[in-house]
């Protein structure tokens, strides 16, 4: 009776510290993402609603209130990019792991994919090929040109994370840093 006695007290103490470093874990990601991204803090309300009413690629309109809520993939990448398009590969496989789920702040997650690409042709078979149709795809076709992606103040293929306030929670290429900063930022279902 004993050892069940210390067996269920340990797996407590076990929770609570996982609750402890989860909540430690969100703050540091707030706190490093006011730091580091300050002049970037407000992208929702000023580059996502930009892109507001933009014709995505299959003809739909995008609208910023579709998506507000929700934690957001914005993805810059190119369809003739080699590290672009495995990078699709992982972002599929992530958004349909977080989709549906919870965050800290926010709910369920989208992918909103702006190309640097100039031809419509190959953007559209990419999209087939890498099976990124369920992202919001969007292009103005002028390349590094893109007024879309200087908007956000980019000029290579890069991914943001960005939180339900509009605050980038996390920058980078490698869909492994956004997956490790969305697996603080989901509450434990």
């Amino acid at each position: 009776m004993h050892s069940r006695g210390c067996v269920a007290l340990e797996k407590n103490n076990i929770m609570i510290k996982k609750r402890l470093f989860g909540s430690v874990g969100v703050a540091a990601v707030v706190l490093l993402s006011s730091a580091r991204y300050d002049n970037v803090d407000q992208v929702y309300e000023t580059q996502i609603r930009s892109i507001d009413g933009t014709e995505e690629i299959n003809g739909r309109k995008f609208w910023a209130d579709s998506v507000a809520g929700k934690m957001l993939i914005i993805n810059f990448w190119a369809s003739y990019d080699a590290t672009s398009r495995i990078n699709n590969f992982d972002l599929v496989a992530l958004a349909e792991e977080y989709r549906d789920r919870s965050f800290y702040n926010g709910d369920g997650l989208e992918v909103i994919s702006i190309s640097l690409d100039r031809y419509k042709s190959p953007l559209r078979q990419a999209i087939l090929t890498d099976g990124t149709s369920e992202f919001h795809h969007i292009c103005d076709y002028k390349g590094l040109d893109s007024e879309l992606a200087s908007s956000f103040d980019v000029n290579s293929p890069v991914n943001m994370l960005i939180d339900a306030d509009g605050k980038v929670v996390a920058r980078d290429f490698k869909v492994s840093q956004l997956r490790s900063t969305l697996q603080m930022l989901a509450n434990n279902e």
